[in-house]
């Protein structure tokens, strides 16, 4: 059959051009249909160190050095402003990998885009996909499309890769995308030049901070983009931003996000110190009802990889990560279908993934339950050593926040369930307390220098863009 490709792809983020890239270098047919044109803006801006495999497969870590800052680990900072608990990834990791990256998403997403080009996909940009055939009697899936001059084309594949991210193209035809029980959140965000950088964010460590209030349960995400540029995010529960919102336009304000936004920034002690004198690059966004999955993420003739499967929350920066190997571990077994007819590496692959999901979803709402276990009040991890009692507790935790989700997923699902336990938290972070106040000189013993000297690459915001 003419023009038939081995793999068509929808979407062309960190998921679907990783496919695109590993499978064409295996010398498959490959597709890729991307409906925007790049570079553009995304949210989702901070990569853990079990991305570095992965970039290391793709031949890109020294292209990534040069347009991102590192990123050797995370900063909890309790809602007090006062209290906080450093994670640094080389506690645990011995490796290149424990300096993970931020990064600017469009520059990133281009590159990973551009790279599955120079491996070998066909990729067309401004193409939206929309209708997929995919019960043909041949098992042929046909995918109908239409370019930026609105021309009509029909392309066929032997398989369908659906990494169409947050749109959800396929689980939203099959009626198959479902809610998360319990994290119904909504992410409200910009970003901010002129920052007072403290000592982690010299060393590119990435803040999550604490918002007081049981009725809100959020947290601020603060990425340092680059040594001159803050990615600054809001996440509240829905039911209370909807309150606020009602609130807010009752009292005439014009942006109503705007002035959500700056009130949770009035009211965090730590984020208001930090943004004090900085300048707002651009309006501020809005992401909602961003918690879903697929029930059903792999056919005969398709599969779902990525965000297109499922996304649970961006409090773990673990959305690029999972998306990125999901799509090498679907590749690597898509290969064995297509090449030697084997299957159950496909099966074997997607009971891998659906773990790993399962496992960041307990991980999540472990989070949100700051009653049960709050990051920022629990120690100095640089102190780990010097108590062996809780030595494996947070070396579990720290390899929980380096993504480590997909080896071990039913031991460290385990190990959640029993820190869910009142009394053993209890029992645990009585061991742990620790008097010094450590909050303004914590530090992971990087150079500012080695965190963002390498980069080389401008952040600018196209204001026009948001």
């Amino acid at each position: 059959m003419e023009n038939l490709y081995d793999v068509i792809i929808i979407g062309g983020g960190p998921s679907g051009s990783t496919a695109a890239a590993l499978l064409s270098e295996k010398g498959l047919k490959v597709l890729l249909l991307e409906k925007e044109k790049f570079p553009r803006e995304h949210i989702g801006e901070s990569l853990i160190p079990a991305s570095y495999p992965s970039l290391v497969r793709l031949g890109v870590v020294d292209e990534l050095a040069r347009i991102s800052p590192r990123k050797p680990g995370v900063h909890f900072v309790n809602s007090d402003g006062i209290r906080g608990s450093l994670w640094c990834f080389k506690n645990v990791l011995n490796d290149k990998s424990y300096l993970s990256f931020h990064v600017k998403r469009s520059l990133f997403d281009k590159m990973l885009l551009d790279n599955s080009r120079k491996k070998g996909a066909e990729v067309r940009e401004e193409v939206i996909v929309k209708n997929v055939i995919l019960d043909k009697p041949d098992g042929i899936v046909e995918v109908q499309a239409v370019d930026k001059e609105n021309n009509s084309n029909t392309f066929q594949a032997r398989f369908l890769i659906d990494a169409s991210g947050l749109s959800t193209f396929l689980a939203s035809k099959m009626g198959v995308k479902k809610a998360v029980k319990d994290l119904d959140r909504v992410a409200i965000w910009s970003h901010w030049s002129k920052a007072n950088y403290d000592i982690p964010l010299k060393q590119g460590v990435i803040k999550i901070i604490y918002l007081g209030g049981e009725e809100k349960k959020g947290w601020v995400w603060v990425i340092p983009i680059s040594k001159d540029h803050l990615s600054v995010g809001v996440v509240i529960n829905n039911s209370y931003l909807k309150k606020t919102k009602e609130r807010i336009q009752k009292s005439g304000a014009e942006d109503w996000k705007k002035e959500l936004y700056f009130e949770e920034i009035e009211d965090s002690p730590a984020l208001k110190k930090l943004l004090s004198g900085a300048n707002l690059d651009h309006k501020v966004q809005i992401n909602g009802d961003y918690s879903y999955y697929s029930e059903k993420k792999l056919g005969s003739n398709y599969a779902l990889v990525g965000d297109a499967g499922a996304f649970l929350d961006p409090i773990f920066s673990s959305g690029i990560f999972v998306g990125m190997y999901s799509a090498e571990l679907v590749s690597d077994a898509l290969y064995e279908k297509l090449t030697n007819g084997n299957e159950q590496p496909l099966l074997d692959t997607y009971e891998n993934i659906n773990g790993a999901v399962a496992l960041i979803e307990k991980f999540v709402k472990l989070f949100y339950s700051p009653e049960i276990i709050n990051f920022s009040n629990m120690g100095n991890p640089e102190k780990l050593l010097d108590y062996n009692q809780t030595e494996a507790v947070y070396a579990i935790f720290h390899y929980l926040l380096s993504g480590d989700f997909f080896k071990n997923s039913k031991k460290y699902s385990d190990f959640i369930d029993m820190m869910r336990d009142q009394k053993t938290v209890a029992k645990f972070q009585n061991l742990i307390k620790h008097t010094k106040d450590y909050q303004p000189e914590a530090s992971c013993g990087e150079l500012f220098e080695e965190m963002y000297g390498v980069m080389t690459e401008e952040v600018v915001y196209d204001k026009s863009l948001f």
